[in-house]
C-alpha cells in the first residue's frame, strides 16, 4: 500500500461519545496491530454508512479472505486526527472496501491519504448497521423540516416559525 500507513483492517467502528445533542463522533480502527482514531461529524459518518450499504446492495457477500480476531483498542493511541475528506472505493479483485482518510489539516487535495485500510464486505455490512444504529441513537429528526427535535421545537413548516432575534441583521423580515 505504497508508503502510507494501512492495511487490512481488523477492526473498523463507528462511535458516538457524549449525550445527543453533544456527542463527538469518530471511527477507530485497527491495522496492523495499531489502533488509529479518526474523529469526523456526524454526517461524514453517517454519510460513509450510506455509501456502504449502497455498495453492499448490489455485491455479493461472500466469505471474507482473511479472519478477523478479537483486537485491542488502545484508547491512548496517538495515531489520531480530524478526517477532513474521506474515499471509498471498490477492490473487485480482491473483494474488499478500501477507505483513503485524510487528516483536516492538509490543504491540498492532491495530497496522499493519512490512513488507507481495506475491509471485508461483512466488516463494511457490520460497520454500516452500526452507523445506522448509532445514528438512530441520536435526537429524533422532525420528519417536516428535517432539524433535530428539541424539548420545544418549532417546526416552520406546520405554521410554526423559527425563534428569530429581530436585532439580528441576517435575518429578512418580509
Amino acid at each position: 500500500m505504497d508508503n502510507i500507513p494501512g492495511g487490512d483492517a481488523r477492526l473498523v467502528i463507528p462511535q458516538a461519545l457524549g449525550e445527543p445533542g453533544k456527542r463527538r463522533f469518530r471511527i477507530v480502527v485497527v491495522v496492523s496491530g495499531l489502533t488509529w482514531i479518526l474523529w469526523m461529524e456526524k454526517q461524514q459518518v453517517q454519510a460513509l454508512g450510506l455509501a456502504m450499504e449502497q455498495i453492499l446492495e448490489y455485491i455479493p457477500v461472500r466469505e471474507p479472505e482473511w479472519t478477523v480476531e478479537g483486537d485491542v483498542i488502545d484508547e491512548d493511541t496517538d495515531l489520531q486526527f480530524r478526517v477532513g475528506r474521506i474515499e471509498m472505493g471498490f477492490d473487485s479483485n480482491d473483494q474488499v472496501v478500501v477507505i483513503a482518510a485524510h487528516d483536516i489539516q492538509q490543504e491540498e487535495m492532491d495530497a496522499s491519504p493519512n490512513l488507507r485500510f481495506r475491509m471485508t464486505l461483512p466488516m463494511a455490512r457490520a460497520f454500516a448497521e452500526e452507523t445506522a444504529d448509532l445514528m438512530n441513537k441520536g435526537r429524533p429528526i422532525c420528519p417536516m423540516c428535517g432539524m433535530p427535535k428539541e424539548d420545544e421545537h418549532v417546526c416552520p413548516e406546520q405554521n410554526g416559525h423559527l425563534p428569530y432575534d429581530l436585532d439580528d441583521p441576517f435575518v429578512e423580515l418580509t
